[in-house]
């Protein structure tokens, strides 16, 4: 049995797949398109027809390029394209909590000034999001190995030196923080 995607999800694929690959030809409107995006591609006309109009609205939206090529379709990734690939990226991260915890703790500490109030909240929402627990208001604090995914959210949200990254060995009252993640050691 097929699973259904939404709208917004095939294009999500759709432009994951492009991102990996580069360029998709699509044969008359969309027959190639099958080895590439076999795992979603249906058979029926409707289905078909959903990925059709992703397509359009990734072309509108101009996160893709079509243009016809020896005789075949081709479905470019652009510049814009790839950014939208990153906000999704951003929207799916998830921390890789571990079974057996090294007895650090990382701590991410920043200041943000009020005019980048909306960075500033979707910092905080994110890090809520992935777990981390607020032991003020613009300190949280994970057991879990996190370096890369601040990294990244550093970049994504064009934050620079205004987050800080902290590898913690002793805080004060840990004893809350172990029971709050379900930890032992």
């Amino acid at each position: 049995m097929k699973q259904k995607y939404s709208k917004g999800q095939i294009a999500k694929i759709i432009l994951k797949t492009l991102l990996i690959g580069g360029t998709i030809v699509a044969v008359l409107a969309l027959p190639g398109m099958a080895q590439t995006l076999k795992l979603f591609l249906p058979s029926d006309r409707k289905g078909k027809q959903k990925i059709r109009r992703s397509l359009g609205g990734l072309r509108k939206q101009r996160f893709v390029r079509i243009y016809e090529k020896d005789g075949k379709e081709i479905v470019e990734i652009t510049e814009s394209g790839k950014k939208k690939i990153l906000s999704y990226q951003f929207e799916d991260m998830k921390l890789n909590q571990s079974k057996k915890w090294d007895g650090m703790w990382r701590v991410v500490i920043f200041d943000i000034p009020e005019k980048r109030k909306r960075s500033r909240d979707l910092l905080n929402y994110k890090l809520k999001e992935m777990e981390f627990y607020p032991i003020q208001k613009s300190t949280f604090i994970s057991p879990y190995e996190c370096k890369e995914e601040i990294e990244f959210i550093r970049e994504h949200l064009y934050l620079g030196d205004k987050i800080k990254y902290l590898l913690v060995k002793e805080i004060s009252e840990a004893s809350v923080l172990k029971k709050h993640f379900n930890l032992s050691v």
